[in-house]
């Protein structure tokens, strides 16, 4: 492995576990036993390591939903894709930890995690309309007003769910983490899915043991 790519790989292990506030520069280059010149040959600061950390995470969401834009997807390839992207915030995990203050503070990572940010959103919204173009979340007057308020509801636990298990003081595995945070979706969906609730509920848990085996 590249210096370079050993040194994100050690960052994010130590940002994660430990917090990126906690930490310095000196601190990651003491934990891979070099000298703090040659972690700053590699990058000028911890500021870089971070940014460099958000374009890898950027990457991995920006192309899962490209995947997901251009695909023409049932319920299980929907509930598959909410997987993938609840282990890519799990990797990144220290960005959600305090995410106001982190994008204070790193004004390179703001702008670009806002139109991410915006992006799921919109994402998540098409998903919610197809289910309804499928019969899957019944139908009514105020369609549009659900689909915005379940939208919001599930951006709420993608970008603070880490951060409300940790002020619980919840150690949370990624298979404990993705558990919880997929049951408090479908928690959410679920009172709309009217006659077809209870296959759902029990279609969601077939699909999650069967990602818990892979």
């Amino acid at each position: 492995m590249k210096r370079r790519d050993l040194i994100l790989e050690v960052s994010l292990k130590l940002f994660n576990e430990e917090g990126e506030a906690n930490l310095s520069a000196v601190d990651i280059a003491n934990e891979l036993d070099i000298s703090p010149g040659n972690l700053y040959y590699h990058f000028k600061g911890k500021e870089e390591i971070v940014e460099s950390l958000y374009e890898q995470f950027e990457g991995g969401i920006m192309t899962l939903l490209q995947d997901t834009k251009e695909a023409d997807d049932g319920l299980e390839e929907h509930w598959l894709r909410l997987y993938v992207l609840l282990e890519c915030i799990y990797r990144y995990r220290f960005f959600f930890r305090n995410i106001t203050n982190l994008l204070q503070k790193y004004n390179g990572i703001e702008s670009r995690f806002r139109r991410l940010f915006e992006k799921q959103y919109q994402s998540i919204q098409s998903m919610l309309r197809d289910l309804l173009d499928e019969g899957l979340l019944g139908s009514g007057d105020e369609e549009a007003i659900r689909v915005d308020q379940l939208a919001d509801n599930i951006m709420l636990i993608y970008t603070h769910w880490f951060e409300f298990q940790d002020i619980r003081k919840l150690k949370l595995s990624q298979h404990e983490f993705i558990q919880s945070a997929i049951r408090q979706i479908m928690t959410l969906l679920a009172p709309y899915m009217g006659r077809q609730q209870m296959n759902f509920m029990v279609e969601c848990d077939l699909l999650y043991q069967r990602e818990k085996q892979v």
